[in-house]
């Protein structure tokens, strides 16, 4: 899987899954044939609001494409407009449909048109038959009308300010950084910075639903695009037939979206002790040490040594993001182990292999994360507060507490007032579907159990010691899937919340094809 070298947390488990279903750019529909071809299959779809047409050309040739447009300020629904960019997995049976599936990867920053080929590609045959997958990309986002805050060739090039301040100084530097990232926001973000919001993302989800012409539409999200599913249900409960939110945010006032990110501190330390005790344990092949605390060790010299001379572009700030893009999926464990040990042999490639150069589409992702976070919620615009917290953190979790600090501290500078996030409690809710792993870091499981309280309806599927990010389409489980696509099918939930067995052992001595 790709190494993403993004300021984003949740948008690495999106790229490493575009790589890892084949579908990064355009391929073969799911019949094997070229989807934008004429061949037998079901009537195309007629919707009342879409002209569905071609795909952009880095899209599966499976899809179908279409614009659509929502209002700048849905407060003013006859005022200004922008564009968003939606993408069609038509069903592919010819009798009676049950519904169109919305879908969402996360972020905020994913890209979501891709994700409809996806879903579809790795749904049972009876549901590719009977429900069309829609993607959107969020407003701002990739093809709908995308924004840029900074030159990431310039902002991002490596190697990057170390994140980890040793004084005051280093710290005031960061600060600065991150006043110039904001203001290079407010400054290329246009009119539509200060409405891009999660509230603002369900309203356009809404007006997709209507140019549809459905009077209901089911949904999957992952990550971020839980708490965008569920904003979506309390804002639109009569418009929900069914409801599965995977990886799942808290989505309390407290949660969005300071108290996130500082639980995200605590769960990606937890998620690199697993990482550290699992390469002591195949030290024979990995060379790092044969305990955790030899592997810590380890690390600490690749720090050091980074810190003093960059192995190329790479210094501490890239060794940073390596880490964090490999705790989403462990699949990244082996390269990740084996690059620290080359460097420490004395030969830098294999590092320099995990490194990807800043790109446009990486910095639409981030600029994307900052204005929805940044927009969404109030952060403490008190620059103790945040120096209290991470100072504190760091202490017992520095896997990721500062780099996660300077990642959001835009939000100190932000110019839009904040809104006020909208109270989850289900009402009106038939039901819902969470999908959560034990120990998935980005959303710790504290989020799913805090969802399943805020929907009282809902069951909560917990995959026992799996600690992967996205579990349905990216890291399936028999035991998982078998749950969802039965409510998928029929509507019907379980009884009563399900623990199902997962925490596979990643390979080190033979890289995943």
């Amino acid at each position: 899987m790709p190494r993403v070298v993004t300021k984003s947390l949740a948008v690495a488990a999106v790229a490493a899954a575009l790589a890892a279903l084949g579908i990064a750019g355009p391929a073969v529909g799911t019949d094997g044939r070229d989807g934008n071809s004429a061949t037998e299959g079901p009537a195309p779809r007629v919707s009342p609001g879409l002209a569905w047409g071609a795909c952009p050309a880095d899209l599966s040739r499976s899809l179908r494409c279409g614009t659509l447009a929502v209002p700048l300020d849905h407060e003013h629904p006859d005022g200004r407009t922008t564009t968003l960019a939606v993408s069609l997995a038509q069903a592919t049976g010819r009798g009676p449909k049950a519904g169109t599936i919305l879908v969402n990867p996360g972020g905020p920053g994913g890209r979501g048109m891709w994700l409809a080929a996806a879903v579809q590609q790795r749904l049972p045959a009876d549901l590719r038959d009977r429900y069309d997958i829609v993607g959107i990309d969020p407003r701002g986002n990739g093809h709908s009308s995308p924004v840029q805050c900074v030159d990431t060739a310039v902002f991002d090039r490596a190697p990057k300010p170390d994140p980890v301040p040793r004084t005051e100084a280093d710290k005031q530097r960061l600060l600065d950084r991150a006043r110039t990232y904001a203001e290079g926001c407010a400054a290329r973000g246009g009119d539509l910075l200060p409405h891009m919001s999660t509230a603002e993302n369900a309203r356009d989800m809404d007006d997709v639903r209507a140019a549809l012409g459905e009077a209901k539409v089911s949904y999957l999200g992952w990550s971020y695009g839980t708490y965008l599913g569920a904003v979506y249900g309390q804002l639109f409960p009569q418009r929900v037939d069914k409801l599965i939110l995977d990886s799942v945010v808290d989505p309390s006032p407290r949660g969005i979206w300071y108290g996130v990110n500082l639980d995200q501190d605590i769960a990606f330390q937890h998620r690199w002790r697993e990482f550290i005790r699992w390469a002591g344990r195949h030290d024979d092949v990995l060379k790092l040490g044969a305990d955790a605390a030899a592997v810590e060790a380890a690390f600490g010299r690749v720090l050091a040594g980074v810190r003093a001379a960059p192995a190329g572009n790479i210094g501490p700030a890239e060794v940073y993001d390596m880490v964090t893009t490999a705790m989403y999926d462990d699949d990244q464990w082996r390269d990740l182990a084996l690059a620290f040990s080359g460097y420490l042999a004395g030969d830098p490639a294999p590092l320099g292999k995990l490194y990807e150069p800043p790109s446009a589409v990486q910095a639409n992702m981030t600029a994307v994360y900052t204005a929805v976070e940044c927009n969404d919620a109030p952060w403490p615009r008190d620059w103790s507060v945040w120096n209290r917290d991470a100072d504190a953190l760091n202490r017992a979790n520095p896997i990721l507490t500062w780099p996660n600090t300077w990642l959001n501290a835009p939000c100190l500078f932000w110019k839009t007032p904040p809104r006020t996030p909208l109270p989850i409690d289900g009402r009106g809710l038939s039901g819902a579907l969470l999908v959560q792993a034990e120990n998935d870091a980005a959303t710790p499981l504290v989020g799913g159990v805090a969802m399943h309280r805020a929907l009282p309806a809902s069951r909560l599927v917990t995959l026992r010691g799996e600690g992967n990010h996205g579990v349905l389409i990216f890291n399936p489980n028999d035991c998982v899937s078998d749950v969802a696509w039965a409510y998928l099918r029929d509507g019907t939930l379980p009884s009563a919340d399900v623990v199902c067995a997962g925490g596979h052992e990643p390979d080190a001595r033979e890289a995943k094809q």
